[in-house]
């Protein structure tokens, strides 16, 4: 049988299909790949906590107060307030248009009170301890004593003084004029005022009370009575009895 020769060269001469070359066809029976190249993903690596050094102090974590500022904050929650009064720098006397004026906290606690033109006062401290005294050195009931020796109340001078520094240890005063000089108050940072003198049948008691370490100055009118006793009881003071060996 004669070999057919053209044909034989004819299948020699078609190469076969390439694989995949750049830019070339895939091969013949292999399957197209439709999505594009999976782009490399970095593994998540878990992160340590971060240990605080030795002797550091640890970051508070939380946002409220603390227990001590909460506490300041509750305790102011529950204070009384009085009624409103006016601020003695913005008074000039003390009468019966303006009877009362009260100091704020902080100028409560600073230096002294000077009442100018008083001739006597009666004091009581938060223990109830009583007394008095007049500006010619005459003393009845007890004295108080700050930590720095010095009377809570008192004379020096010719005016009557009250160590504001220890004014929570007070708890109200009195303070009489029967002289000829007009009675006036002084504070530490320059405010004055001054107190109405009363009528021919009335004078002017200045009381003093401490109300939540702020200081309350008020003007009483009184009829003139011929002994200090008789204003001290009118008010509720009750002298203490004298130390032993006082």
């Amino acid at each position: 049988m004669p070999r057919d020769t053209a044909g034989t060269q004819r299948a020699a001469a078609t190469p076969p299909i390439a694989g995949p070359t750049d830019g070339g066809a895939p091969t013949r029976g292999t399957g197209l790949t439709l999505s594009g190249p999976t782009a490399r993903t970095t593994p998540s690596v878990p992160r340590t906590p971060s240990v605080p050094s030795p002797g550091s102090t640890p970051t508070p974590t939380s946002t409220g107060p603390s227990a001590r500022v909460a506490s300041r904050l509750a305790a102011r929650a529950r204070r009384v307030r009085p009624f409103p009064a006016a601020d003695p720098r913005d008074v000039q006397v003390l009468d019966a248009g303006t009877p009362v004026v009260r100091v704020d906290r902080r100028r409560s606690a600073v230096g002294s009170l000077v009442v100018a033109g008083c001739t006597s006062t009666v004091w009581e401290s938060t223990d109830h301890v009583v007394g008095a005294a007049t500006v010619d050195g005459a003393t009845a009931g007890r004295a108080v004593q700050t930590p720095g020796n010095r009377p809570l109340v008192g004379f020096d001078d010719g005016v009557a003084l009250v160590a504001l520094r220890y004014v929570r240890s007070l708890r109200r005063a009195l303070f009489i004029a029967r002289g000829a000089e007009r009675m006036t108050v002084a504070l530490h940072d320059g405010t004055t005022l001054a107190v109405d003198p009363g009528t021919g049948d009335t004078t002017t008691i200045l009381a003093l009370s401490v109300v939540d370490g702020e200081l309350e100055l008020r003007a009483e009118p009184f009829p003139r009575a011929p002994h200090d006793g008789e204003v001290f009881a009118a008010f509720g003071f009750t002298l203490s009895a004298p130390s032993i060996g006082a």
